[in-house]
């Protein structure tokens, strides 16, 4: 009789072992798939943040000797952009200016407690903070996903006096694509040096959603009292000239196909004050984001393998115990010629005769499986996350503080051939250690030893 043929009848007739090994390997199999599942979504929200943050850096001010502008803003020169937006490999940037401006003819939004006092109020109490950019598409909360386009378009270099505003304040001031929204410098802001109060009229060519995830200390901080310009109209609002402009930051995109060290390094070599202004990663900037999809990968790594050690462990004892009853006919197989080889392959295929609808069970319980542990891996990834912001210490709800704290709201799992492949391969090569480990200690005793050791 072949091995194959004694691997079946030994199987049929110890169902109760074979049991224990068929669950043991569908719960591992289970785990194994679901995880690679996981990892393999985790893998492509990765690879979009990447699409969508690119290989760059920031030109920003180093707050270590450069406390920016009196209420703490950035500072950036024109000049010094200009010299890195022209390096070769820099593919695209983003330059962006922070201004405080009133709004003409509609009314900010207000949280539901009181936030200015009467002095506050009759300064800043219709003010909200104006981006202006030469795109908006790259914008760190829309690179984040704190806020997303629902109307019209983004803002591009060609722009001139055209807004993108979000929904909400969209709403409350009746709003929509083609509208006009009026601008006013605000005098108070300490940044305004000239105090300009010029207006500006801008076209609203989209409109944005997006909520605080955060409670709000003051009405600038909620995400409908920012609103996104062209830079000429910042420009305009605080009678910038060309002596006097300043920018907030500027990120610059790196090409595909250029090396982003080389780059950094052609930066760093520009003739700029370093002890002002330092460069940064752009990914730093995304790092909610990041560190969710990270965090995600490392649980199911570790999943993995401790499922894996698990299994391999509840296997190898039930094989051991199994083998270990069945040492008389290990050693009559012996004795009448049969090879090890042989009687290895046996074990072998009684395991993988078992494996096989184990995996089948295996694949349909994964697609269930998979998206609850992906859905409790990030909220756990997530929840930890929280904790750690907390105990670090207090941050803002603006825009700024959130698109850095962003963290994934979902996980979008699917099944695919891959986490399968994986997980028989990671499955058949547990059966072959255990085989192996089990088995050929007993194996390399002769025949009559094997036969003196069962009686």
């Amino acid at each position: 009789m072949s091995f194959l043929g004694r691997a079946w009848r030994y199987c049929v007739r110890k169902p109760v072992k074979t049991l224990i090994i068929f669950v043991v390997l569908a719960v591992m199999a289970t785990v194994v798939m679901s995880a690679g599942a996981v990892t393999r979504a985790a893998d492509q929200v990765a690879q979009e943040v990447d699409a969508k943050t690119g290989s760059g850096f920031v030109l920003e001010n180093n707050p270590q000797f450069n406390t920016g502008t009196p209420r703490g803003a950035g500072n950036v020169k024109p000049a010094d952009i200009e010299k890195l937006a022209g390096l070769d490999g820099v593919a695209s940037h983003v330059a962006r200016q922070n201004v405080t401006a009133d709004l003409v003819d509609a009314q900010v939004l207000k949280p539901g407690h009181d936030d200015y006092d009467k002095k506050r109020e009759a300064q800043f109490g219709n003010a909200v903070n104006v981006w202006g950019v030469n795109r908006s598409d790259m914008v760190n909360p829309f690179r984040a996903g704190s806020l997303k386009l629902v109307e019209g378009r983004h803002l591009t270099a060609g722009d001139k006096n055209k807004a993108l505003i979000h929904e909400d304040l969209a709403k409350a001031n009746n709003l929509k694509l083609g509208s006009t929204l009026t601008l006013k410098g605000n005098k108070y802001d300490v940044d305004n040096e000239k105090q300009s109060t010029e207006e500006v009229k801008t076209e609203v060519v989209g409109i944005v959603s997006g909520k605080n995830t955060r409670p709000v200390a003051v009405r600038s901080e909620l995400f409908a009292n920012t609103v996104f310009t062209d830079l000429d109209s910042t420009r305009a609002l605080y009678q910038f000239t060309p002596q006097t402009e300043i920018y907030q930051d500027a990120n610059f995109f790196v090409a595909k196909d250029a090396n982003f060290e080389d780059v950094v390094k052609a930066a760093a070599a520009q003739g700029i004050d370093w002890n002002k202004y330092r460069l940064s990663r752009s990914a730093e900037y995304l790092s909610g984001v990041t560190g969710a999809v990270d965090g995600v990968k490392s649980i199911m790594t570790n999943t993995t393998v401790g499922a894996t050690m698990f299994a391999a462990a509840v296997v190898a004892l039930v094989l051991f115990l199994w083998l270990n009853e069945r040492k008389k006919e290990t050693g009559t197989l012996l004795a009448v010629g049969v090879r090890k080889s042989n009687i290895t392959a046996q074990y072998f295929a009684e395991l993988i005769l078992v494996a096989i609808p184990a995996f089948v069970l295996a694949y349909f319980a994964s697609n269930a499986v998979a998206q609850w542990m992906g859905g409790v891996a990030l909220a756990s990834v997530n929840k930890s996350a929280e904790r750690q912001m907390k105990q670090a210490g207090q941050f803002g709800a603006d825009l700024e503080s959130s698109a850095s704290l962003q963290t994934l709201d979902s996980l979008a799992v699917g099944l695919s051939s891959g986490p399968v492949i994986q997980a028989v391969i990671i499955c058949v090569a547990v059966i072959a250690v255990v085989v192996a480990i089990t088995s050929i200690p007993m194996l390399r005793k002769s025949p009559r030893a094997i036969l003196v050791d069962n009686k």
